[in-house]
């Protein structure tokens, strides 16, 4: 009898491991050759001064595309800067309940600049609201070459319950007084 319930027990905990490993997400996609779960949906201060080619065959880092965004400082609205947040759902400034990067551990991502000296801040969460995000990690300033460079985001032992914000770009006109362009590829969870 003792054996039997030893087993029950023993096939209970393998079926609830199965169910939560097959829960557990492997990967999550904000760009790769198209946009993924989250979207660039949240245009931010300047929005006439960015522009997006989402399909950019200028030497991308795999595949056939890459993104390519351009700020412009002569099609500023004098706010000074401009950013992109990536957004699940679209458009959502914390009105709704983010999406569940549970099980993720890092952000890969892949950037550079078109002339080299570009210089952008990147973060992950941020958005606040009704439904706030679950956590915010700031990368803080990078200045680009015209090579394609990797950056990793750690997002272990965060609270990755509800992210709103899977990725956020921002540029001003200081550090870019005649504009710039950059460019992204592979933006993927882990």
């Amino acid at each position: 009898m003792r054996k039997f319930f030893l087993c029950i027990l023993v096939l209970v905990l393998l079926i609830s491991a199965t169910y939560v490993y097959s829960y557990t997400a492997k990967k999550v996609v904000v760009y790769d050759e198209k946009n993924g779960v989250y979207v660039p949906s949240g245009w931010m201060g300047d929005t006439n001064a960015i522009k997006l080619d989402n399909s950019c065959t200028t030497k991308p880092r795999r595949g056939k595309f890459c993104q390519k965004w351009t700020y412009s400082v002569t099609g500023s609205q004098r706010q000074g800067w401009a950013g992109v947040y990536w957004q699940y759902p679209p458009n959502n400034w914390g009105n709704k309940k983010g999406y569940s990067l549970k099980g993720l551990k890092k952000l890969n991502f892949w950037v550079r600049g078109d002339k080299g000296g570009e210089v952008i801040s990147i973060k992950i969460g941020g958005i606040t609201g009704k439904n706030s995000d679950t956590m915010t990690v700031d990368l803080g300033k990078k200045r680009l070459s015209t090579d394609w460079r990797e950056y990793t985001i750690n997002i272990s032992g965060k609270d990755l319950s509800s992210v709103s914000g899977g990725f956020c770009w921002a540029v001003d006109s200081k550090d870019n007084p005649e504009g710039c362009v950059f460019y992204f590829d592979e933006i993927i969870y882990e």
